[in-house]
C-alpha cells in the first residue's frame, strides 16, 4: 500500500512539473512577442460581475501600450500614463486627476501583465481549447503572496502567441474579463500625455 501511494505521488508530482513547464513555454512566448512590438494597440470588451452583489456591468474599450506607457480609455474613464506621471480623466465629472507614477504599483501598468508571471504568481497549464477557429491555450495564475485577487486566466492564441481573453478573479466574488476584438502593432501613435485643452471646461485635480 506504501508503495503504491508514493508511486501515485511521485506520477502526480511529475504531472504537475510538466504542466508547469508548458505553461512557462507559452507565457515566454506571449512575453517575446509582445515585447518584439515597438507598440501595441488592443481593441477589447470587459465585463464586471458580482453575483453576490448583483452586479453585470459591460463596456467595451481601447488600450495602447509602448513599453511601460499607456493609455486607457473606456466609456467614462480615460488613464494616461507617461511613467513619470498619471493622469485619470472622468468623463461624467469633466475632471483630471494628476498624480506621479508608482512603479510599485505593477498591476496597474498594462504590459506587466505579460511577466508578472516571473516572480509574483505561480503557474499552471489548465489544457487547450477551440474558439471559433483558434486554438488557445489556457493557462492560471496564482498570486504567492495574499492580496486583493486570488486567481488569473489566461487564454492565449496558440498560433499569434497573443492573448485573447484574460479573467481576474478578487476575494469578494467579482470577476473581471477582458475579451481582446483586435490588436495592432508598430503603428504611429500620439503622446501619452493629457492635453486640458482637448477638454474645455475640465476640472484640474493636481495631486502631485
Amino acid at each position: 500500500m506504501t508503495k503504491l501511494i508514493t508511486t501515485l505521488l511521485i506520477a502526480l508530482s511529475a504531472s504537475l512539473f510538466a504542466q508547469e513547464q508548458v505553461a512557462k513555454e507559452v507565457l515566454d512566448k506571449l512575453s517575446a512577442t509582445t515585447k518584439s512590438y515597438k507598440n501595441m494597440t488592443i481593441g477589447f470588451d470587459f465585463s464586471f460581475e458580482n453575483k453576490s452583489q448583483n452586479i453585470n456591468e459591460k463596456q467595451n474599450g481601447t488600450l495602447v501600450m509602448q513599453e511601460d506607457n499607456f493609455l486607457l480609455e473606456m466609456e467614462q474613464q480615460t488613464i494616461i500614463n507617461d511613467g513619470e506621471y498619471q493622469w485619470i480623466y472622468l468623463a461624467d465629472m469633466n475632471e483630471v486627476q494628476i498624480m506621479e507614477h508608482d512603479p510599485e504599483e505593477d498591476m496597474m501598468i498594462p504590459s506587466k501583465l505579460f511577466t508578472i508571471y516571473e516572480n509574483d504568481y505561480k503557474y499552471t497549464y489548465v489544457g487547450a481549447e477551440a474558439d471559433k477557429g483558434k486554438r488557445l491555450h489556457i493557462i492560471n495564475l496564482f498570486p504567492k503572496e495574499s492580496g486583493e485577487f486570488m486567481k488569473i486566466n489566461l487564454a492565449i492564441d496558440a498560433a499569434k502567441h497573443q492573448l485573447h481573453k484574460i479573467t481576474i478573479h478578487d476575494k469578494n466574488g467579482g470577476t473581471y474579463t477582458y475579451l481582446i476584438t483586435s490588436v495592432t502593432s508598430n503603428t504611429t501613435i500620439a503622446p501619452f500625455t493629457f492635453n486640458a485643452a482637448d477638454f474645455p471646461g475640465v476640472e484640474v485635480i493636481d495631486l502631485r
